[in-house]
């Protein structure tokens, strides 16, 4: 933004230049190009140059006078609308301090030449500094209002915490800041990005909202960058940070040397919990930008970071339940199956996010909501065929997990979940894993010959887009091509094992 000033300055006063100049030069040479002298009023009338100078004085004050009105005005509506740190940055924001020194000076400098002036005595280069400064006054004035207006633009309020942030966190990690005395400025500085996001929320200000959600992110980025230079006492947790925190849990984020993430992410979660009630459509760029931190600590290797992420993922969970928020426990565990997904190859990990859904899926039951365990069953199933196709130690966990999950309530059978599970079957007849195969065949033995034909012929013609506009908009229930075979297979087998089972049932003659 500063280059974008300085450019816009060059221009300003490069043109203010050319055209003054242009028209001085035409005049000049219209008069026959005169002496030098015979172009000024010092000694011949100071008068004349008063006249000149005390309307230049007073317009020159009028400028200043509305320039920091509007900052006046411009700067506390916008700290409350956005934070109040904006009120100190701009206060220490170098071209706001020079700009506005600039202009004083100039109004003062053209009032005390004014007053120099004598009945025989013109103070020459004087006058013809308070012109140029005049001059140099009015052409800053116009880049310097735009630039006003882009800073306090909610966008840029963003960019400069983020970048404030990032210049802390490198320098504590140079040793060139005390680690105890710049947490708190820290604390402040990520927590300000929060309550932009949460007022912007408030506000319907999606965009803002988003770019909030996304600088946490790049926050934790340049940190897990410097992370491993940071000095031990800055990983010692103030109580002052995390005010309501038990001992126990400050004890825990110092072991974890995970403070500097729990407030990253927790600003996440206040925006998402904002946006279960206010602004239902953002929900998907907090789990998201979630997921997409999750997986960055997983590329530094920053174990304790990742299960944090995690534990989020699972507060997410909770609250959209307790809100009865369909949309959003859908889009939460879509994105919690993105990240199962990544993390395939950590079976410890798979084995508690299995249990995880497991936990939400009847949660979410006992909260009357029957369409969000079916999810849960179609998120769990391809993060468990993901694990079988991957030889994961964690595959047969994650299969009993989903299998444990119900698709009737009494006589009421769920045939979303019914469909999950024959997918995972005729998974498991393309792998030629017939044991994991009868396991599901077993599980679904329940299931009428009605319903899985049904069901069959459901999953056969679905087509791979969703009839309505989602946020996942692949149709939950579609089988590619190559996968319908097998489901077909097993799907009879389910229906020639019934038809066994009951000719058996039939007693002889």
């Amino acid at each position: 933004m500063r280059r974008l000033f300085v450019r816009s300055l060059a221009i300003a006063f490069v043109a203010f230049a050319l055209l003054f100049g242009a028209e001085f030069f035409i005049e000049w040479r219209r008069a026959g190009y005169p002496a030098w002298g015979t172009t000024s009023w010092a000694g011949v009338n100071t008068a004349k140059i008063v006249d000149v100078l005390s309307p230049m004085a007073r317009a020159y004050n009028n400028v200043l006078a509305m320039l920091i009105a509007t900052i006046g005005l411009a700067i506390p509506l916008t700290a409350n609308m956005h934070t109040p740190k904006l009120i100190e940055m701009f206060l220490r924001d170098k071209i706001n301090r020079w700009v506005l020194t600039f202009m004083a000076f100039g109004a003062a400098h053209v009032l005390w030449v004014d007053y120099m002036i004598g009945p025989e005595f013109a103070p020459t280069w004087a006058i013809l500094l308070a012109i140029y400064l005049a001059l140099a006054g009015w052409a800053l004035l116009i880049p310097y209002f735009f630039y006003v207006v882009r800073f306090v633009d909610p966008s840029r309020l963003v960019v400069r915490l983020r970048e404030d942030a990032t210049d802390i966190v490198k320098r504590v990690a140079a040793r060139k800041l005390d680690p105890l005395e710049t947490q708190t400025v820290l604390s402040t500085r990520v927590g300000q990005i929060g309550t932009i996001i949460i007022k912007s929320l408030d506000r319907n200000d999606r965009d803002v909202a988003a770019e909030g959600a996304w600088s946490i992110k790049l926050l934790l980025d340049h940190y897990w960058q410097h992370k491993s230079r940071m000095p031990k006492e800055w990983f010692v947790v103030d109580r002052a940070d995390f005010v309501g925190l038990s001992d126990e849990a400050l004890e825990m984020l110092s072991e974890t040397k995970t403070w500097y993430e729990m407030k990253a992410m927790l600003q996440l979660e206040h925006g998402f919990m904002r946006s279960l009630h206010n602004a239902n459509d953002t929900v998907s760029t907090f789990s998201d930008a979630l997921r997409v931190i999750a997986i960055r600590a997983e590329s530094h290797h920053d174990e304790q970071a990742l299960r944090l992420a995690i534990r989020f993922f699972n507060n997410y969970l909770r609250e959209a339940i307790k809100a009865k928020n369909l949309r959003a426990v859908y889009d939460v565990f879509h994105q919690y199956r993105r990240l199962g997904r990544e993390l395939v190859d950590r079976p410890e990990l798979l084995r508690e996010i299995g249990q995880h859904f497991s936990y939400y899926a009847s949660m979410a039951r006992t909260y009357g909501m029957v369409f969000a365990p079916q999810l849960a069953i179609f998120d769990l199933g391809f993060v468990t065929r993901r694990a079988y196709e991957r030889a994961s130690p964690a595959a047969g966990e994650l299969l009993k997990e989903v299998l444990a999950l119900p698709h009737r309530t009494h006589d009421d059978v769920h045939s979303m979940a019914v469909k999950a599970k024959l997918i995972l079957g005729g998974f498991f007849v393309e792998n030629k894993l017939e044991p994991e195969a009868a396991l599901v065949r077993k599980n679904l033995s329940d299931v009428s010959t009605d319903e899985i034909e049904i069901a069959e012929a459901s999953l056969l013609a679905a087509g791979r887009s969703f009839f309505e506009v989602t946020d996942r908009q692949l149709n939950l229930e579609y089988v590619p091509p190559e996968r319908r075979e097998p489901l077909r297979k097993f799907c009879a087998t389910l229906t020639m094992a019934r038809s066994s089972s009951a000719h058996a049932a039939v007693p002889h003659a």
